[in-house]
């Protein structure tokens, strides 16, 4: 399921450590797609571009001492965080191979395929959902948690917020990955010869100081991406700090202003 050749948002000890920051505010959304999908006590996982592991954890606490994760990813680096994260948790059920999934031999079908944010920087991922549909045994699951960017707004309007979305946004289409990919799960299923998934959405909402996790969703996701934004001319890097980007944000949103976040969308079927 081999992802694009530039993968945007790279596997940096900085992007890294965004990812362990972003799943504070996430892993809650993703359990709650999980546990709907079924993921349960007993069953084996295999969980597709593992990043940082928090996913991973995520789902070892859902399957168990009795049940197995098992972890891919293309990045080395990635796996080596992975695994640091497994040890730090401590659970014993997960192990992390590096390489491609789809295209990989495994000793068992699983239960349950679980990716999040993957299918959007895929070329064509109807195919992979295909080819990794071929690793799940006969009732298995097919789940994949992905986002919709169109629905990140401020009310009322906080300009340097709507402004940083915009720049995010414009920065991951212009690598050639999607930012609505989480809207098009349906067909992609479909496409791939699975049945119509189920769907689910939820997202991120916050309002005045609370909001301070939430703007640090977009703001440490441009200091990522600020080398690409300036190679597309969208910034002047030297010009655009991520930690004074957040307290404007937070002067514009005020006491009661709110912060809507993308849209975290769920997709799942058996196959």
């Amino acid at each position: 399921m081999a992802t694009k050749d530039a993968y945007v948002l790279g596997h940096s000890e900085g992007e890294l450590k965004r990812l362990a920051t972003q799943a504070r505010l996430i892993d809650p959304i993703t359990r709650r797609f999980l546990v709907s999908a079924g993921i349960r006590e007993g069953m084996r996982v295999l969980e597709v571009g593992s990043g940082g592991g928090d996913v991973a954890v995520l789902l070892a606490g859902l399957v168990g001492q009795s049940g197995v994760v098992v972890g891919a990813d293309l990045a080395r680096p990635a796996i080596d965080a992975a695994e640091r994260r497994v040890r730090a948790s401590s659970p014993v059920n997960v192990t992390f191979r590096h390489g491609d999934p789809a295209t990989m031999i495994f000793d068992e079908p699983f239960d349950a395929i679980v990716g999040r944010y993957v299918l959007q920087f895929v070329p064509d991922p109807s195919a992979a959902i295909a080819r990794l549909s071929t690793h799940l045994r006969p009732g298995g699951v097919m789940f994949f948690h992905e986002l919709d960017w169109e629905g990140a707004r401020s009310s009322p309007l906080a300009p340097t917020y709507d402004q940083v979305c915009d720049w995010i946004m414009r920065t991951i289409e212009a690598s050639g990955a999607q930012i609505r990919l989480g809207a098009k799960m349906a067909s992609l299923f479909e496409k791939a010869g699975l049945s119509t998934p189920t769907l689910r959405l939820e997202s991120v909402i916050a309002s005045g100081p609370a909001a301070t996790d939430t703007v640090h969703l977009v703001t440490d996701l441009v200091a990522t991406l600020l080398p690409n934004m300036e190679g597309i001319g969208l910034v002047n890097a030297s010009e655009v700090s991520p930690p004074d980007l957040a307290q404007t944000i937070l002067a514009e949103l005020g006491a009661d202003g709110t912060l809507i976040g993308r849209a975290e969308v769920a997709a799942w079927a058996t196959v």
